[in-house]
């Protein structure tokens, strides 16, 4: 036993046990030590105010106090520029870990696109207005054609284009309204019962 403890064979066992020991302590220290950089333990930064300001101004400012800008929505509020900064979370003057990610909410360039409802020899052109405004679009001067029946929307159109049931439409942009101006009664065909076929809608004389 002496021997092996003196001899080359004990040098290398309590090398190998101060080894251990070392590794022992080092091994935790170093985890405690990571987890201290990682989670910028005790390390806190002002977030600033950039609710107003331009995105690419916004982020700067937040690179700048090592945070990290993410734009996650979009809106749009007629009152400010396209591409400013209209709410963020955490709110200016928070207090957070550096490296905290902030999300920011943009102002769109325009309205977001609506589904346009299936108007078209559906209603009338009363009904059809009152349900395009309630969903937030501008008319422009409505276009009469003759041979159609009388008030009935036969076709919108938004600039040249024409628009249909279930199409995204801007509403940045005037829809014009196609209606009909009337039938005259010398082409429509009236049935025994005096009802006329106009070919969409029965009129009784």
């Amino acid at each position: 036993m002496k021997q092996y403890f003196t001899g080359k064979k004990g040098i290398i066992f309590w090398l190998n046990v101060l080894l251990a020991v070392i590794l022992l302590v080092a091994i935790p220290v170093g985890i405690l030590y990571a987890l201290g950089v990682y989670t910028h333990h005790g390390e806190k930064v002002e977030v600033p105010e950039v609710v107003g300001m331009p995105a690419f101004t916004a982020e700067e400012m937040l690179d700048d106090s090592r945070l990290i800008a993410i734009v996650s929505d979009s809106d749009y509020v007629e009152s400010f520029p396209p591409g400013t900064v209209l709410s963020q979370v955490p709110k200016g003057g928070s207090e957070v870990k550096s490296g905290r990610i902030v999300y920011l909410t943009i102002n769109r360039k325009g309205k977001a696109p609506v589904r346009m409802p299936d108007l078209i020899r559906n209603v009338t052109v009363r009904i059809a207005e009152g349900q395009l405004k309630q969903l937030g679009f501008h008319l422009a001067p409505t276009q009469y054609v003759d041979g159609e029946p009388e008030d009935l929307v036969i076709g919108i159109k938004q600039g040249i284009h024409n628009v249909y049931g279930g199409d995204m439409v801007s509403v940045d942009r005037a829809l014009t309204l196609i209606v009909g101006a009337g039938i005259p009664l010398d082409t429509l065909e009236v049935d025994t019962f005096g009802i006329v076929d106009d070919g969409g809608f029965d009129i009784e004389l």
